[in-house]
């Protein structure tokens, strides 16, 4: 279903010029989204349910500054060709603080979208039930039902981001205790407008996670049919929706955090036997990221998505505020061969993919461009390099290529194009000042050269005016079912203890399949993974990284599953969660080892908890900081 943003000022203006004057009861305070008035049908409970929808697509989300701005920092997806804003390069080397609006901007977001699904469980629905007394009718009954779920389940899902980025701690281990500070919880308790009553100080985190599961469990229960125990699933216009099995996957992950393996294991096995989802073919896998007419069946058929927002591409900018578009592209746009050299691109063109992602994704990382004629205008890449490139993308040798999962994240400048009016053109190496040879048209020392890839995951699929960054319409997959068979993976491995559980190990190998378009159900042998962790070298990423320390070992080289779930999710937003519940802060400072904004230091697991933003600790006395900050 593709929500839409409700202005309230439409829904008044309706209320006051909708009818004459003699329709209107005027002891009623119409100036006022009063309860005596709204919501006085069921058109009007979905404005209230279509604003937490919108949120998490929002401008301090995933509407313009949710990636670009945020993530690709955090879990350095991205480095940053813009040098020119410092708050942005504190974000880049893990060293901000609390006047950091980059940092706080998605607190900011999240708990707008908390207060949007509390009032609508709290307010909206009860009021409605009031209202209408005995009058509603079975059909609306189920109707109201369901949407008090997908209500549950959104708040959890912004709570859920919440504790991953600003919870001091984020594991209850074995299911325990943990009283370090979480987030401030807006329980049913608290008055809804009441200033006073919202100064709340921080749960802990146990309490964080049982209220975010609390939620989610409502929302199951909510989103099934109490006549005869059937499981919400839409369809038609309405697919896109939360249903049941959406809720069931964060429910899952929800506890894992918590340590709760069997629950969370079985609450897995349920979406995989009873979801009717299955993974995608490779190639409508690749060509699900761009919001591309041609492909829209990835997107509105799209058999592996469980939590997918759809992106509407629109008229208005949606960096600017409500929308139905997304203009996260905005900041990271591919550079294209205009005929002019250096190129150009239709965005901000603020941000490239790090390069230490190709190395971990097996492409030979000092394998760089081999240029012709440079130090001249006419310089030109070598024909032999291309084509070696286009071999490695192609033909998918698993012995000596890349994972191809490099290639649907990242346009390879040559090899790769895109769209310009009506021809197709070459992808360049990323420019704005970036060290790529090409670019600053110089040969440049190993120390510093770049290879300068575009970033592919929700970007432009042309750039052509249509498809104006400002206003794009690439759908954002929240939970997809590989993402589950991983997470059923842990939970095997962790219950059994065994480095080769053949459960884990199966659900494992079918992501990684996929990836290199064999069965997923057939044993691949010589391409299967037959352990989750060795001492030596298993997965495509490179071993030793770190060129300042050659002794460190990556521990994504040595972790199947680690590394399967890096390559399968980059770029989706969600690799940092992951990096906080496995501890890899060190391990991650040490691959990435330095940005263009300055080197990555890890002198403290403080470092994973981001700081509360400074307006709330200005407003809030009771809320405390984390530490380190």
């Amino acid at each position: 279903m593709k929500h839409t943003f409700i202005i309230i000022a439409c829904i008044l203006s309706l209320l006051f010029f909708g009818c004459k004057k003699g329709f209107v009861d005027a002891s009623k305070p119409y100036n006022v989204l009063s309860p005596d008035i709204f919501p006085e049908s069921m058109a009007q409970v979905n404005y209230f349910l279509n604003s937490p929808y919108a949120n998490t697509h929002c401008v301090e989300l995933f509407g313009f500054s949710g990636l670009g701005r945020f993530f690709y920092n955090i879990d350095h997806t991205g480095d940053v060709a813009w040098l020119g804003t410092s708050e942005w390069n504190e974000l880049q080397v893990l060293q901000v603080n609390a006047a950091n609006s980059y940092s706080g901007a998605p607190w900011r977001g999240l708990y707008r979208g908390v207060q949007q699904a509390r009032t609508f469980i709290d307010l909206i629905v009860p009021n409605f039930k009031e209202k209408k007394g005995g009058t509603l009718s079975p059909a609306d009954t189920l109707a109201l039902r369901y949407k008090l779920g997908e209500a549950h389940y959104l708040r959890a899902w912004h709570y859920f981001f919440l504790m991953n980025l600003y919870a001091q701690e984020v594991v209850v281990k074995n299911n325990g205790d943990n009283t370090n500070p979480g987030v401030i919880l807006f329980t049913s308790d608290i008055k809804i407008g009441d200033r006073e009553d919202e100064m709340r100080p921080r749960s802990t985190v146990k309490e964080c996670w049982d209220y975010i599961i609390y939620d989610l469990k409502s929302a199951m229960e909510q989103l099934t049919d109490p006549a005869d125990g059937t499981k919400k699933i839409w369809t038609g216009a309405d697919k896109g929706r939360i249903d049941y099995y959406a809720a069931e996957a964060l429910l899952g992950r929800a506890l894992m955090y918590e340590e709760r393996w069997t629950e969370a294991r079985d609450a897995f096995l349920d979406i995989v036997q009873h979801s009717g989802k299955t993974l995608m073919s490779f190639q409508d896998y690749y060509n699900m990221w761009n919001g591309n007419p041609q492909y829209a069946n990835t997107e509105n058929n799209n058999t592996e998505a469980l939590h997918q927002i759809a992106i509407v591409r629109s008229g208005d900018n949606a960096m600017a505020g409500a929308s139905t578009a997304s203009a996260v592209s905005l900041l990271y746009t591919p550079f294209y061969d205009n005929g002019a050299p250096g190129g150009a691109t239709p965005g901000y063109g603020n941000m490239f993919m790090h390069d230490r992602n190709l190395g971990r994704f097996g492409f030979p990382q000092e394998y760089y461009p081999v240029l012709q004629n440079l130090g001249t205008p006419g310089r030109t890449v070598s024909a032999a390099y291309v084509d070696s490139c286009r071999h490695m993308k192609q033909l998918k040798r698993y012995s000596v290529d890349p994972d191809p999962r490099l290639w649907v994240s990242a346009y390879q400048p040559w090899v790769d194009s895109v769209m310009n009016n009506t021809a197709k053109v070459a992808i360049l190496p990323y420019g704005a000042g970036t060290e790529t040879e090409y670019q600053l048209n110089e040969h440049l020392g190993s120390d510093i050269i770049k290879h300068g890839w575009s970033l592919r995951k929700f970007n432009l699929y042309d750039v052509q005016a249509s498809q104006n960054p400002r206003m794009h319409g690439a759908d954002f997959y929240f939970t997809r079912l590989p993402e589950v068979y991983l997470n059923l993976a842990e939970c095997y491995w962790k219950i059994s203890g065994s480095n080769t559980d053949a459960n884990a190990l199966s659900y494992i190998n079918k992501v990684h399949r996929r990836a290199w378009n064999l069965p997923e159900a057939a044993g691949q042998p010589g391409v299967d993974y037959t352990a989750i962790t060795a001492t030596s070298k298993i997965t495509k990423a490179s071993l030793n990284p770190d060129k300042a320390d050659p002794s460190f070992k990556d521990q994504l080289a040595l972790n199947a599953l680690y590394y399967e779930t890096w390559a399968e999710t980059f770029g989706e937003a969600k690799w940092w969660f992951n990096v906080r519940r496995w501890a890899l802060g060190p391990n991650e400072a040490k691959v990435y080892e330095k940005t263009r904004a300055g080197s990555l230091t890890w002198n403290s697991d403080n470092q994973y908890a981001l700081p509360i933003v400074q307006t709330e600790l200005d407003r809030n006395a009771n809320c405390v900081q984390n530490k380190g900050y």
